[in-house]
């Protein structure tokens, strides 16, 4: 029985999750970013002074072996009245979180309640305000705020939190005990990042003896990486995690023209990651999912969703033939 970590949030954890679960032998852990605070989630955070549950609530769903409709309940979105744009899910875990007094005992509940196959871990317990610091002097608070923040006219100066925020003994447990660790794919800076700069993360990663799996993203964001190839995507996520990955999972197949032509209405030209690198920790494999993915239209307290994604099976196939 393999153990095996994922880090990350929202969309790219639940493409990565759904397919994992499928697959024999292996234990899974999420880890799952805290840093989201925009849309119904931000919301209920403001209104009910929660923890951030839209992150959680994916990867729950993910790996939930309940029913369709279940699954579905927890993904539903309401269209009309004071609840419009919210999520059920999230309305329940916020519940969950006011019953337990405690949001990881109530994703622990909600994990039994959806039976799970694996575990859901936030990455902390801390209430978590994601900061940037541009070497202009702005600083940019908030990661909805921060989503939508110009981070290529001027340097990164750094990427912080505004308050102390402690990694989960329960992350550090998982990612000790962890056979092969998966970080990614996401939005780099609101998803992935917001991880690795927990307090004591980067310390327990140096001493995990982990197999570090990174699935590159497939798409640039504009103004955060735009122009972005392989290789800086590799060489910025090992500075932040202060030691090598073992594998990098990089895409070869190419997005229909409709998948192009929506994500530019989104992030406008040159959107797909370019493949620069040489090197022999790269696997190459077809990973894109050829879905052409709608936003809901009861959607409407959400920011942009990506139009092109890894494909669930494809990424879950790929990262099998290594763990085997």
């Amino acid at each position: 029985m393999k153990n095996v970590v994922t880090i990350g949030g929202g969309t790219g954890s639940y493409t990565v999750l759904s397919g994992l679960k499928n697959i024999p032998d292996i234990s899974l852990t999420a880890l799952v970013s805290m840093a989201d605070n925009g849309g119904s989630t931000g919301v209920l955070m403001d209104e009910l002074g929660v923890l951030p549950a839209g992150d959680v609530r994916q990867c729950l769903v993910a790996l939930s072996e309940h029913s369709d409709i279940v699954r579905k309940l927890m993904n539903y979105r309401f269209e009309n009245g004071s609840l419009a744009g919210h999520n059920f899910g999230n309305i329940f875990l916020a519940a969950l979180e006011k019953v337990t007094g405690n949001f990881v005992k109530g994703v622990e509940v909600a994990s039994g309640i959806l039976k799970v196959k694996g575990n859901v871990i936030p990455i902390t317990k801390d209430k978590a305000q994601l900061s940037i610091l541009l070497s202009n002097g702005k600083i940019s608070e908030g990661e909805n705020n921060i989503q939508n923040e110009n981070l290529q006219n001027v340097d990164i100066k750094n990427i912080f939190y505004k308050n102390e925020v402690l990694l989960n003994e329960h992350a550090k447990d998982a990612l000790l005990k962890a056979d092969y660790i998966i970080l990614g794919p996401g939005n780099y800076y609101c998803s992935l990042i917001p991880n690795l700069i927990v307090s004591g993360f980067k310390e327990t990663i140096k001493k995990s003896k982990a197999k570090i799996i990174f699935p590159v993203n497939l798409t640039n964001k504009i103004e955060h990486t735009k122009g972005w190839k392989v290789s800086t995507y590799v060489k910025d996520i090992e500075k932040h995690l202060g030691k090598k990955v073992d594998f990098i999972l990089v895409n070869t197949e190419k997005p229909s023209k409709e998948q192009v032509e929506r994500y530019k209405l989104e992030e406008g030209d040159d959107v797909l990651v370019s493949d620069d690198l040489n090197d022999a920790r790269v696997v190459r494999a077809s990973l894109l999912s050829h879905v052409v993915y709608e936003k809901a239209k009861e959607d409407v307290i959400s920011s942009a969703r990506g139009f092109i994604r890894h494909d669930s099976e494809k990424i879950a196939e790929c990262i099998n033939k290594i763990i085997s």
